[in-house]
């Protein structure tokens, strides 16, 4: 009889999420996890962390806040070399910026949006309940000059 409360129980649980999805860059060594975490089914809004990883040296988690569920949109972009102090990445999830460094394993917001933000590697997104990065498009190459025809 006991096993009853939680029978009813079970069904409350189910429309928890927790959800992760990971990009590699600059080789097997380095990723970046981005953990979607929602307590209650009947929450609006989730919990979001990044995971930075540079192994062996560097692995840490870090709070990015609560989001609305509808705006989980956590864009990834990669400065050009020399536009920062050491090699970053840049969240930008809403009007929010954090700059993401496996060097030091640290990351820290921007008090304003940065100036150089740099190249679009993906976002990560809900598509429909499950959380992935999707890769931002290659650049189309540059098409040549129209060659010179003799006159």
């Amino acid at each position: 009889m006991r096993v009853w409360p939680l029978l009813i129980a079970l069904p409350l649980l189910a429309g928890c999420k927790n959800e992760t999805a990971s990009l590699q860059f600059a080789g097997p060594d380095h990723a970046l996890t981005l953990q979607l975490r929602q307590a209650w089914f009947w929450q609006q809004t989730v919990d979001l962390e990044v995971v930075m990883a540079r192994q062996p040296d560097c692995q840490r988690r870090s709070r990015l806040g609560s989001v609305a569920l509808a705006e989980v949109n956590v864009e990834v972009l990669r400065p050009e070399a020399g536009d920062y102090a050491e090699p970053i990445l840049i969240l930008r999830q809403g009007a929010r910026f954090y700059a993401v460094s496996t060097q030091n394993c640290e990351l820290q917001p921007f008090k304003a949006p940065p100036q150089a933000t740099g190249t679009l590697l993906g976002t990560f997104r809900l598509e429909g309940e499950k959380l992935k990065f999707v890769a931002a498009p290659a650049p189309a190459p540059a098409s040549p000059p129209p060659a010179a025809q003799p006159q």
